[in-house]
Parts: structure tokens; C-alpha cells; sequence
């Protein structure tokens, strides 16, 4: 079941709870009644007829919103009727224990159920009190229509059935006429769909699961929620256990795959069946009910939505999927949706959380208007950003964009991370989250509450200001409410599929919309007026008024995204697009490029909205209100961009992004060393003096030992990067504390006496490591500039990344190791005479830890390197003494909070001392390393 919409659709429920109660209570005196008068049995059960043969199943119709034309059909598939002797005696119980534990045992009604449910009801709760006898007269002769007259009736036919046949006899017709799910009408037809095996040879474990499924076919289907399917399938057999109908249960049986086949409408028919489950109109109704039901979807619409979303995908690298969600914002009908092309049974991307990136910003400029900040207040739109609660991880706008001095309309015109970074910070995480939750997104997604951080990440349970940049995942379908109600003046609307079902001219169900305004029109029209500059000015929209914003998810620390998105609207319509994969990674288009969201989203967006709207004349906006204070923002107030940092270094050890001394200097530091390539780094730098420092991992200093030498006879510094280049971030301090041990063990094994004056943390994830590595003597190293070397985009690309990041005092991060670094190296070539010739000045990282001083030897010295392993040109620089640098912050893991699961692959082993030529080697791709937060953007 799609677990994003469960909560809501059961919610929706609860006025049907509330009626089921008042008729439990009014069955248990009619119960108490006829215990009391035996005439009154009499008297109910002759008023009642009951119909010689019963209704056969009738297949449902599923119509579009203009009530005549097909959308689709959900009706039962083959169908067997089979003797109880061929249902398996396990098969039999498992059903009783699951649904009438007492039915040999009742004359049509359970007063011990009744009991139970009215007690259930009593405590909140919800408890079926129905028989197998009533179900049977239910769905063979009545309506599902929650009213006291329907129950009093079955109640009344279900005594008289028993009369007329015996009780295996209503065992055997139910268990032939009950729906299972899968569009399996009957248990032969259930076996099949489930085991693929029939009836006969089902054991009474594989029953257990048939049993569970009765309850809500589209919940407790194993391969839609397994979780919950386990634990009916565990209830069952212990109440057949108690019974002494098992004696040993075997191994939970494992079932089928769902069908599935090139039908996306097949996920239209599951949101209905939920939508009309949620408000008492059961799967079996629907399958076998005959019902009309009148749907919310266009068929204009929903015909763009397949088409445009097929020919956006055609042609492309396989694994990339797509979304797209459109929605009234009038009325909160979807109008078109498409999750996928395989249809029923199979993963639907339309209902599953991602992390929207930039796409969020919008809910943040939002909240900070309800706070009295308005969207020409001004920003400091620096890249990168140091803020507090972000441990030392600068933040970074995508490219490096730089804003000092930006108002909120240009920054998400831009698409920058910083301005609206500060501004979730200022005002609180958590007014973003509620304004979130106003706007349409859900509590929580599968049970685990949305939009805060998990276990294992800084703040469990709680929200960051990461929720701005969207970290947080939330679905497409979501996303499209949220913005339904931007473009419906601040009104929200409940998203639906259902505008009513019907049967024999009645209705069971019509949908009644519930307007609530969440933001005050004037706020929403400012938004309107923001995202509206965005479609304009970056020329996203159609030919017609509309506003919207994009958004890229980086993938792990890389220049490729994980998810890229384009939502927006238009006054008569909402719409959200996604693209990424069923399982987090880089996405690329046909052309090998990452795919951002102002490319296939942003495409598809713009011709699904022409095509969708062409009959309706465009509509305006409203003008901006200019809502809230413009002398609010941070521009020219944070001074050194790292200055919220600094302040927050006590929390639990600094970081250092700094280099030793003021003025315009940088140092250059090298990771995951040392490699074959070590010896040329050491060769160019000793070409223009510069001392750097050089992180390197344990694994490739005992396989290189000889580069490590070098490096110490050079004068560099040296940096423990970790024992097998693992992430650290949520090691326990102890295993953490061991690694960097083993580590400098390495290093003083490979150089003895060798001074291990920092530490890096692999990939930037920190956790309790800064402490660690500062109970151990190293100063914990970050970073500001990243120029993605280990991406291998190009010498060129990273020379102009290094000078466009560049500030006074950065601490600049290259790799020598981690795969091939010819780039890195030609990139070197050019980039340290230019950085001399344009006035900067090498220096190294500061010092806020002294380091231990170095180990007596405990033997012979080690031989010296020799003169071919130590050029004449290599002798020691002089290394600038030593400074202390204010910290900068306090750690935090550089695990995207939010972030679908997935980690970028490991670096591959590195090869062994060879030529000192750039070129050696074989080239290999490198994994991320310990670079910068993961970045979002426009």
C-alpha cells in the first residue's frame, strides 16, 4: 500500500468509526434484546427476504471527471468454485482464526464479537464484529453503506441463512466468493495468485497469509507492506496455536510477485481502491461490486501526462524514471497522474518520498513571510558558508554562485542555498516544518515522521535548516499539493482521486471538498510573484502566466544529481515532475550530461502544461502584497563568512578552515594519498616552493611507503585521513579512536619520527571524530574550496573552480590518490604560477592542537632515502610557523539528512610504486572523498 497516504486515508476514516460504534452499541441491546424475547427473533428474521441465489460478481468501471468516458476497469479475473473438501483443513482454520474463531459455534451473530468491538470502541480503538455468516450475506446480498437499517438487515439474514443451510455449506461459499486481493475472487483463485500452486496443495502457513489479506487486501498484500502482512500472518498462527488447530507452524511462506504489465492507469485503480477503502467502500465492492466511480482525472490531461512523460523517457540511459502529479487547486482533484509505465503491482514513483532540493525553497520563503520577513529583504548569498549547526560542512551554492548582497526573489531566481539556509536558521526549522505540514505534506511517510532527521544523523527526531535546501524527502504527489495550494491563494485543498461511486443509481460515497486556508492570501501571492520571476526570467514556462522553481539533488559527493525536479503552476493548475531512479544514483541523459531540473523536468513540465491547459484562456496572478520587513536578512551583517562558525566551535571541538595566517593566502592540501601519482605532485611543487600538506589514508601509505617519505622530507605536513578511507561519521568513538590509531601507526611504520599534525575526516562526515582526532593531538582539517578534481572534469574546469571559490585564508582540497590524477596534476601545472603571479601565498592549515611530539626510535634508525628516491630538488622548504586559527565550527556528519540511502562506490585500490611519470598507471574512476556538504540547486 502506498504508506505516503495511509495516514490521511485513515484519518478520513474515522467518521465511519464513529457511525460504526453508535450501531455496535445498538447491536448489543438488540442482542441483549432477543436473549431476552425468543419472539423477536422470530419477528426480525421473517421481516427480512432472503434472495434464493446471490448476486455474481460484476467488474467496476472507473470513468473521468466528465462522467462518461472509460478510464478503466477493475473487476475479478478467472473465478473457480471448488468443494470444501479441496480447501486444505489449515487453509479452513486459518481463515476462522483470522475471521470467526466461533463460527461453528453461532447461530449468525457473535455476542462475544459484538462484545469485542463495542469494548474496542469504548477504547478508541476499531474491531470488526461481523461474522463469516455476515460477511457472506454482506457481499452476496447487500451494500457496504454504513447505516443502522443495512446492519439490522444483515443481522436479521444472516440468523435466517443459517437456517437454511448448514454451516460448511456458508464456509464453502465464502471461501469462494470472498476477494483476496490481486483480483482473485476465491480461494482457487487465490492460491494461484499468491503461491501459484492450486488450491488443494496450499499448506495452512500459505493459508495464514490468504487469511491475513481478507482483513484489507490492499494493505496486507506481503509484497505491498510486508511488515504489517508479517505480523497478521504471526496473530493468526498463535490464535490457531491456542486453538490447537497447529501444532508446529513452518517458515513464513514467501509469495509471489504482484502482476504487473504496461498499464499506468493500473496505479490510477490502486489510489481509488485506497482512497474508496479509507472512506468504507471495501476492495471486494469494488472489484465485484459493479460500482461506478466517477474519477477526478481529465482525459485531456492525463493522456499529455502519458505521452510527454513516455517520449521524455524514450531514448534514455535505462534505469531513469519519472513523475508527474498534476492537481485543481480549486478542488484538490488530481487531474493527471503517472508514476511509472508498468502499471498495478508495481513500484509507484509518483507516491515516493525524494529529497525535492531547491524545490523547497519555496515553503521556506513562505515561512519566513508568516514570520514578517519579506522577499526583497537581503541576504548574504556568499558560496561557501559557514553556519553553526553545521559542524565545520561549509554550505556551497551550486558553481560557486556568489551573492553578497541578495534579495529572496534573486536568490531563488538563481538558485542559491545560503540566503535561504540563514533565513530557515533565523527564523527556526521547526516554523518551516509546520508551514510544511499546512501547505500538504504529510506527518509522516510509512510511519516514520516526515521532514526530521533519522537515527544515526545529527538531531534525530528533530528538524534542521537543511529543510530549506530540501533534504527532506517528500513525493511528487506531495509536492504538487503544496504548490496546489500556493496557486490557490493559500487554501488548501485534500488531494483526491474519487469524486463519487455509485451502484444501481446510488451512491456509496461522493467526495465533499473541505477548504482550509493555511496562508493568508497576501503571503501566497507574494510567493506567486517570487516563482513567477523564476519561470520568466529563466524562460521555463508556457505561453502563458506561470510560476514554478527546479531543483537538483547532488548525488553523494559528486558533480551528478540523484533526483532533479520542476514544479510549479499555473491558476488552474498545479504540477510536479520527477526524475531519478528506483534506487539512488547519478542520472544521466541520452548525451552522457547530468540531468538537472531545468533540462527533462523542466521540459516536460512546460509541454505537459500547454498541452493540458490549450482550451483554457491564461489567467493572471495576483499582483505582490509585500508582505513583511526588507531590513531583515543577514547581508553585511555576518562580516567573515565563517564567523557563525567560529562562534559555535566550543560544541565539541574546531575545524579548521583556515589558513595559519592572514592576508591573501591559501593552503593546499592533497587526500587520499599517497599513490603512484605522489611523485609528480612532490615535483611540481618543489618546481614554484610550495609546502602543502597531504592527508593520506593508511592502506596507501603501507603500500607506498616510499611517497610518504618523500613527502616528510620535503616538509610538508602530514594528515591522517583514516586507516581504509572508511566513513566515520557514525562510528562509535571508540572504533573511530581505533581507526586513527592504526593509522598513525602506518605513518610512523612507513617515516619513522614523522610529526601527524591534522586530521580529515573521509568524505566530510565527522561525527565524534574532531574530539577524537584532538584527544589524539591532530587538528581537525576541513575545507572551503572543492573543485571536484576526483570527477575528472577536465584541467581546464579545475583551475577556473579553484580561482572562482577562492577567498583569503581558504584551505583548498585536491586529491593525489583515489584514482587518476593526470588532471590534477596538468591542472597543478597551470594553477600555482597563476595563483603567484596574482599575488597569494602558500601557507598551511592552522593549528589548534600542538601535536604529540615524535616517538623515540625504539631500534636502528631507518635507512634514508636515497638520493634517485629523493631528488636534490625536494629538500625541505621552510614551512611558515606555526599560528593558531579561531575554530570555525563544531562537527556534524555530511550525511545528507533526508537523502534516499546510497553511498557513492569506494576508491579502488591503489597501485604500487611505479614511474614517476603523471601518466602512469591505469586511469580509474574516483570515488567521492572528503569533500563538501552534498549541494543542491536550482
Amino acid at each position: 500500500m502506498d504508506a505516503n497516504s495511509d495516514e490521511k486515508l485513515r484519518r478520513a476514516a474515522w467518521p465511519a468509526r464513529r457511525r460504526l460504534t453508535a450501531v455496535h452499541r445498538l447491536l448489543l441491546m438488540l442482542i441483549v434484546s432477543v436473549q431476552l424475547t425468543g419472539a423477536a427473533v422470530e419477528v426480525l428474521v421473517a421481516a427480512v427476504d432472503l434472495p434464493v441465489t446471490a448476486d455474481a460478481p460484476r467488474a467496476s468501471v472507473l470513468y473521468y471527471r466528465d462522467g462518461r468516458t472509460v478510464l478503466a476497469r477493475a473487476g475479478v479475473g478467472g473465478h473457480t468454485d471448488v468443494a470444501l473438501g479441496e480447501i486444505p483443513l489449515g487453509v479452513r482454520r486459518a481463515v476462522l482464526a483470522a475471521e470467526d474463531r466461533d463460527f461453528y459455534d453461532h447461530w449468525g451473530i457473535s455476542v462475544r464479537g459484538v462484545v469485542r468491538a463495542g469494548a474496542a470502541d469504548a477504547r478508541g480503538g476499531h474491531q470488526g464484529a461481523s461474522t463469516i455468516t455476515q460477511q457472506y450475506v454482506r457481499n452476496a446480498y447487500l451494500t457496504r453503506q454504513v447505516s443502522i437499517r443495512r446492519k439490522v438487515t444483515e443481522f436479521a439474514m444472516a440468523m435466517k441463512l443459517e437456517r437454511r443451510l448448514s454451516k460448511d455449506e456458508i464456509l464453502r461459499r465464502y471461501l469462494n466468493t470472498i476477494y483476496f486481493g490481486r483480483g482473485a475472487y476465491g480461494v482457487a483463485a487465490a492460491a494461484d495468485a499468491y503461491f501459484g500452486v492450486p488450491v488443494q496443495q496450499l499448506s495452512a502457513e500459505q493459508g495464514a497469509v490468504l487469511a491475513a489479506v481478507v482483513k484489507d487486501p490492499s494493505y496486507f498484500d506481503p509484497a505491498v507492506n510486508p511488515g504489517p502482512a508479517r505480523e497478521r500472518w504471526d496473530w493468526i498462527i498463535a490464535s490457531m496455536r491456542e486453538r490447537h488447530w497447529l501444532d508446529r507452524p513452518g517458515e513464513y511462506p514467501a509469495a509471489r510477485p504482484r502482476p504487473g504489465g504496461a498499464d499506468p492507469g493500473g496505479l490510477v485503480v490502486e489510489q481509488v481502491e485506497r482512497e474508496l477503502a479509507a472512506h468504507g467502500v471495501t476492495s471486494q465492492q469494488l472489484y465485484a461490486g459493479g460500482l461506478a466511480v466517477t474519477t477526478t482525472l481529465d482525459p485531456r490531461a492525463q493522456a499529455a501526462a502519458l505521452r510527454l512523460a513516455g517520449a521524455a523517457l524514450a531514448g534514455q540511459p535505462g534505469g531513469l524514471r519519472a513523475a508527474l502529479v498534476a492537481v485543481d487547486p480549486g478542488t484538490g482533484g488530481v487531474r493527471a497522474y503517472y508514476g511509472g509505465d508498468k502499471g498495478r503491482g508495481y513500484f509507484d514513483d509518483a507516491a515516493a518520498p525524494h529529497p525535492p532540493a531547491a524545490t523547497f525553497a519555496p515553503v521556506a520563503l513562505a515561512a519566513g513571510l508568516r514570520n514578517g520577513i519579506g522577499y526583497l529583504s537581503r541576504w548574504d548569498g556568499r558560496s561557501p558558508r559557514l553556519f553553526a549547526d553545521r559542524g565545520g560542512v561549509p554550505l556551497a551554492n551550486r558553481d560557486g554562485e556568489q551573492c553578497p548582497d541578495c534579495n529572496l526573489q534573486e536568490a531563488m531566481v538563481r538558485g542559491l542555498n545560503t540566503p535561504f539556509y540563514a533565513l530557515a536558521q533565523q527564523i527556526g526549522a521547526d516554523r518551516v516544518r509546520a508551514t510544511a505540514l499546512d501547505l500538504g505534506v504529510p506527518a509522516a511517510y510509512g510511519g516514520r515522521t516526515a521532514l526530521v532527521d533519522r537515527p544515526g544523523e545529527p538531531r534525530p527526531g528533530r528538524t534542521r535548516a537543511d529543510i530549506a535546501i530540501g533534504r527532506y524527502p517528500v513525493s511528487p504527489a506531495d509536492l504538487a499539493t503544496v504548490y496546489a495550494t500556493f496557486a490557490a491563494g493559500g487554501v488548501r485543498q485534500d488531494r483526491h482521486f474519487v469524486e463519487s461511486a455509485s451502484t444501481g443509481g446510488r451512491t456509496v460515497w461522493a467526495a465533499r471538498p473541505q477548504p482550509v486556508r493555511v496562508l493568508d492570501e497576501r503571503i501566497a501571492a507574494d510567493v506567486s510573484a517570487v516563482l513567477h520571476a523564476v519561470v520568466d526570467r529563466r524562460g521555463l514556462g508556457p505561453a502563458r502566466p506561470a510560476a514554478g522553481k527546479t531543483g537538483s539533488q547532488q548525488w553523494g559527493n559528486t558533480h551528478d544529481n540523484q533526483d532533479a525536479w520542476m514544479a510549479g503552476y499555473t491558476p488552474q493548475l498545479a504540477v510536479a515532475v520527477w526524475f531519478g531512479r528506483l534506487v539512488p544514483g547519478p542520472i544521466l541523459d541520452a548525451d552522457g550530461h547530468p540531468v538537472e531540473g531545468g533540462t527533462l523536468p523542466a521540459q516536460l513540465w512546460r509541454d505537459f502544461l500547454g498541452t493540458a491547459l490549450q482550451d483554457q484562456p491564461p489567467a493572471a496572478f495576483p499582483p505582490a502584497a509585500h508582505v513583511g520587513r526588507i531590513d531583515t536578512g543577514d547581508a553585511g551583517r555576518t562580516g567573515d563568512p565563517d564567523s557563525l562558525g567560529r562562534a559555535a566551535a566550543a560544541a565539541a571541538g574546531p575545524i579548521v578552515v583556515r589558513t595559519a595566517h592572514a592576508g591573501r593566502t591559501l593552503a593546499l592540501t592533497f587526500d587520499d594519498g599517497p599513490s603512484q601519482y605522489t611523485r609528480t605532485v612532490l615535483d611540481v611543487l618543489a618546481q614554484y616552493h610550495v609546502t602543502a600538506t597531504f592527508c593520506v589514508v593508511g592502506d596507501n601509505v603501507a603500500a607506498n611507503p616510499q611517497q610518504l617519505r618523500r613527502i616528510v622530507a620535503a616538509g610538508h605536513a602530514v594528515c591522517n585521513h583514516s586507516a581504509h578511507h572508511d566513513a566515520l561519521g557514525h562510528a562509535p568513538a571508540e572504533q573511530a579512536r581505533a581507526d586513527i590509531v592504526a593509522t598513525d601507526a602506518a605513518i610512523e611504520a612507513a617515516a619513522p619520527g614523522t610529526t601527524v599534525t591534522y586530521f580529515r575526516a573521509p568524505y566530510g562526515d565527522w561525527g565524534p571524530t574532531p574530539k577524537v582526532a584532538a584527544d589524539l593531538h591532530h587538528t581537525p582539517l576541513g575545507w572551503t574550496v572543492d573543485p571536484g578534481d576526483w570527477t575528472l572534469p577536465g584541467p581546464e574546469a579545475i583551475v577556473a573552480a579553484v580561482l572562482r571559490q577562492l577567498t583569503p585564508g581558504a584551505v583548498v582540497l585536491v586529491h593525489d590518490g583515489g584514482g587518476d590524477r593526470t588532471q590534477t596534476i596538468a591542472a597543478l601545472r597551470v594553477l600555482i604560477p597563476r595563483l603567484l603571479a596574482m599575488g597569494w601565498s602558500f601557507d598551511r592549515p592552522a593549528v589548534t592542537v600542538p601535536p604529540a611530539p615524535p616517538a623515540p626510535p625504539s631500534g636502528p634508525p631507518a635507512a634514508a632515502p636515497s638520493a634517485s628516491a629523493v631528488p636534490e630538488s625536494l629538500t625541505p622548504a621552510t614551512a611558515p610557523p606555526s599560528a593558531t586559527a579561531s575554530p570555525s565550527a563544531t562537527p556534524s556528519p555530511s550525511a545528507t539528512p533526508g537523502e534516499t540511502p546510497g553511498e557513492p562506490p569506494e576508491p579502488g585500490t591503489e597501485p604500487s610504486d611505479g614511474p614517476a611519470s603523471e601518466a602512469a598507471g591505469p586511469a580509474g574512476e574516483c570515488a567521492p572523498d572528503a569533500d563538501q556538504d552534498c549541494m543542491t540547486s536550482a
